[in-house]
């Protein structure tokens, strides 16, 4: 999820806020998901070193990485701010819950679960994986899910068989292989961030 972090501050940086997208690490709140960012890292390096242990602490891994932005989103008040700057919480405050980053956000991940959920469910519970520029890297391997499936991993190898391929694991990032529902269910982490910054470099917020 790191990628989705730094594709943020990137974009917020071009949206015109420069060096004041740093003014959000003023607050403890980032942290948690800073360190989450290098653990993915970590867990990168392990993957293109053949190791594998860690899938069985995936489950775990993947609810904390969401958890840990409820400290931005309860730090920056991001349920009464809409995504639509017209919606102003005093004015129709149920219709700036209902566009703020939390429910769109949540909503994403909704979406993008079910259609991960709907590939593994055409292709026998499990998710069928197309590396390609990650064979190069070293991140992905043709024996690794076999050594994956050792600790009840559910990704398989990909092939002409391969129900709903384009839900399936397509989108390779040298780094990380994806589906669509993953993609989808990142807009999370980018409103949450993006938000986060934009009320951090408000007046009535001390970072």
């Amino acid at each position: 999820m790191i990628e989705v972090v730094v594709f943020t501050f990137v974009f917020a940086w071009f949206k015109g806020y420069r060096w004041k997208v740093l003014n959000l690490f003023k607050h403890w709140s980032i942290y948690p998901i800073t360190f989450t960012c290098l653990l993915h890292i970590y867990i990168i390096y392990l993957m293109i070193h053949g190791q594998y242990w860690f899938i069985i602490y995936s489950g775990y891994i993947k609810t904390f990485s969401i958890l840990f932005y409820l400290a931005l989103v309860l730090k920056y008040d991001l349920f009464n701010v809409s995504i639509f700057s017209k919606f102003k919480t005093e004015k129709s405050p149920l219709l700036t819950t209902i566009t703020s980053p939390v429910t769109i956000g949540v909503l994403c991940i909704g979406i993008g679960s079910i259609l991960n959920v709907i590939a593994v469910r055409f292709n026998n519970f499990k998710m069928p994986v197309f590396p390609n520029v990650s064979l190069g890297t070293g991140y992905s391997k043709m024996d690794m899910f076999d050594k994956m499936l050792l600790y009840n991993d559910y990704h398989v190898f990909g092939n002409s068989e391969t129900s709903l391929i384009f839900l399936t694991d397509i989108f390779d990032f040298f780094y990380s292989i994806m589906s669509i529902g993953d993609l989808i269910t990142r807009m999370f982490v980018v409103l949450i961030i993006y938000c986060s910054i934009k009320e951090c470099n408000k007046y009535k917020y001390n970072c």
